[in-house]
């Protein structure tokens, strides 16, 4: 099947990209064919991903990106079917959510600082408060409200109920998708916070699960977005069931184009170590 795919793209670019060199499981073009390496002919800018035909423009003046599909009817051609979409159960009615985003409180301003993640961030990822004072995380694509997670500004505790909660029959798509560049590798993590720590440290192309590692039902409804990344980062917890996730993803997205973060460090707490390894990404910014 892989084989097959990696003729496909490799017939495609062979007849309509020119000159070309295979590098790190990419097709990396002398010239792009859209830009052309603009006034001052800059070459190599231009890739397709062997796995699943994907191609960006790192030239600041192009920026061109899309997935195979795109490409072919570009250059006019039949598009090839190259990886299929997962397939899935008869299709959901998703409701959109109608609510109010109110500003932030001192309190979840407080929240987030204890886990060092800063108002920039926050801003970035248009962190809101609900009028009870919870945090509100929006989930944005095309810059249309789709999906809305919540949680309280404090220490979990269980007489308080559910950690999180969400608005109910909205469609659970990736968390910070709108933030995203195709012509970069994309980074998914477990959780909202976590893709914010990532954010926080200066990994920001970044997006987490909307509903934790057992759900994965974002990939089928996020797979044309996903099919235009050339390269992920699958950045779980490194629990038992992070990790089952991280190993499900993988087979999922593609095993070609997916990658592991590197094993977490030791957690300190007040400068000793405490014994294990950090948890998730917050733990690591931390």
């Amino acid at each position: 099947m892989v084989e097959a795919q990696e003729s496909e793209i490799l017939k495609l670019c062979q007849q309509h990209i020119g000159e070309y060199r295979i590098r790190n499981n990419q097709i990396v073009a002398r010239v792009c064919p859209f830009c052309k390496g603009g006034n001052s002919g800059d070459m190599e800018t231009f890739s397709v991903g062997l796995y699943n035909g994907a191609f960006s423009c790192l030239r600041g003046g192009c920026g061109k990106t899309g997935s195979f599909r795109e490409l072919c009817e570009f250059f006019g051609v039949r598009p090839a079917k190259v990886v299929s979409m997962p397939s899935s159960r008869a299709k959901r009615l998703y409701v959109r959510p109608t609510l109010n985003l109110l500003p932030v409180t001192e309190e979840i301003v407080s929240y987030f600082e204890q886990r060092k993640i800063s108002r920039d961030t926050m801003e970035a990822f248009g962190i809101s408060a609900n009028n009870h004072g919870d945090i509100i995380f929006p989930f944005y694509r095309d810059k249309e409200l789709v999906y809305v997670k919540y949680r309280k500004p404090r220490k979990h505790k269980k007489e308080d109920g559910p950690k999180e909660w969400q608005e109910s029959n909205t469609e659970p798509i990736l968390f910070g998708m709108d933030n995203a560049a195709f012509n970069q590798p994309l980074y998914i993590t477990e959780g909202e916070i976590d893709a914010m720590s990532l954010y926080e440290a200066g990994v920001t192309n970044v997006v987490s699960v909307p509903c934790g590692c057992n759900n994965l039902e974002f990939v089928s409804l996020c797979w044309d977005w996903l099919e235009k990344f050339q390269r992920i980062v699958l950045f779980g917890d490194s629990d038992e069931p992070g990790i089952e996730m991280v190993s499900t993803l993988m087979k999922r997205l593609g095993e070609d184009r997916c990658m592991i973060a590197p094993e977490y460090p030791e957690l300190l707490i007040d400068g000793e170590p405490a014994g294990r390894a950090c948890k998730d990404a917050n733990e690591i910014l931390y």
